[in-house]
């Protein structure tokens, strides 16, 4: 009995679909997403790298950044660190064998010890 009420509500066509459904075809995660700021053309606005959402505060070749974290621009633009570098405040740093930045930044090792594969004391 419930079969034969749910196949004519299947079959009646349903004028309001694509007014109900709008985003059809998009993600429900994409369009809930607030809209970053334009950050493409920072050298012609300059202070669109100061506003909020903005990746970083500083324009390297029409793009903003964070030149203390970028890998691409690492204290200055176009300063690039290798594939075993990273960046911390802009500085280059190894942190396999670094005993300032060992494993990650400001990570210090003690007196005494060293930095080997990313940590200290590695034994």
């Amino acid at each position: 009995m419930l079969m034969a009420f749910t196949i004519p509500l299947l079959a009646t066509p349903d004028e309001e679909t694509p007014a109900a459904f709008p985003m059809r075809g998009r993600s429900r995660f994409l369009a809930t997403q607030t809209p970053r700021p334009v950050t493409s053309q920072c050298s012609l606005k300059p202070g669109t790298c100061t506003a909020k959402g903005s990746p970083g505060p500083n324009c390297c070749n029409n793009r903003c950044v964070d030149m203390g974290t970028d890998k691409n621009n690492c204290g200055s633009c176009g300063k690039k660190c290798k594939i075993t570098e990273i960046c911390c405040k802009g500085h280059i740093v190894n942190p396999m064998t670094d005993n300032f930045n060992c494993g990650s930044c400001f990570n210090s090792c003690k007196v005494g010890s060293s930095c080997e594969n990313g940590m200290c004391d590695y034994a």
